[in-house]
């Protein structure tokens, strides 16, 4: 009884990343005010029930010549049946390594690690928790289909936060990469000073194809897809 009962927990965990693709490459523009800042190439393996993600960050223009700092994310862990669960998050600066700063996940132990300038703290790691890197890519394996709304806590590498999503009914999204049926999440709730939205193509894997944040009244910080290959 125990031999199939794991026999079935083995094609269960299966059955959750087989669909998934191997390999996602994907480019965005970054703009403020329409005019382009950096430029930000992100890949994302699948080896079996694993994944890797690494995003590079490099500046173009006048703010290349002014600040020539070059940004490395990465998130690494497993495929799960609800998704992406990281093990490691890294952000790492060329120039300005004081802003350095990483998570380590014990899902075992139910803690997360930070390490950053101010020192190393443990806190309590909730399930579904995600890093900045792995929830962009959370609904390449766990689509967010008729969900309303969603709930989680994420890791920038030295604190937690609590993200709360209303996922919005199908539009199009216009890019230079072309036009995309889209799922949008809007962050709640809506008088909060930082606030984001996320535009996920349906047909295309589910990678988002459009991120804007604003904070503080800000102007709008825009990624948008301009490339993108997809590996089954």
């Amino acid at each position: 009884m125990r031999a199939y009962l794991a026999l079935v927990l083995l094609f269960v965990n299966a059955s959750a990343w087989a669909e998934v693709p191997h390999r996602i490459e994907a480019r965005y523009d970054i703009l403020v005010k329409g005019i382009k800042m950096a430029e930000v190439r992100e890949v994302f393996v699948r080896e079996e029930n694993q994944y890797h993600i690494e995003a590079v960050t490099k500046p173009v223009g006048l703010l290349a010549l002014f600040k020539p700092e070059t940004i490395v994310v990465t998130s690494e862990g497993d495929i799960g049946e609800f998704g992406l669960q990281p093990n490691k998050f890294t952000h790492r600066r060329a120039h300005d390594s004081k802003m350095n700063n990483s998570a380590e996940f014990d899902w075992a132990h139910h803690e997360i690690t930070h390490r950053d300038a101010a020192g190393i703290r443990t806190v309590k790691l909730s399930a579904g928790t995600q890093d900045r890197l792995s929830m962009m890519y959370q609904f390449v394996v766990a689509p967010p289909r008729g969900k309303l709304e969603m709930k989680f806590e994420m890791s920038n590498g030295s604190q937690l936060e609590s993200l709360h999503y209303q996922i919005k009914p199908e539009q199009t999204v216009t890019t230079s990469f072309g036009k995309m049926r889209s799922y949008s999440l809007s962050s709640l709730p809506l008088n909060i000073p930082k606030k984001s939205e996320m535009w996920i193509a349906i047909d295309h894997s589910f990678v988002p194809c459009k991120v804007t944040l604003t904070e503080d009244g800000g102007p709008a910080i825009v990624q948008a897809l301009t490339k993108l290959t997809i590996v089954p």
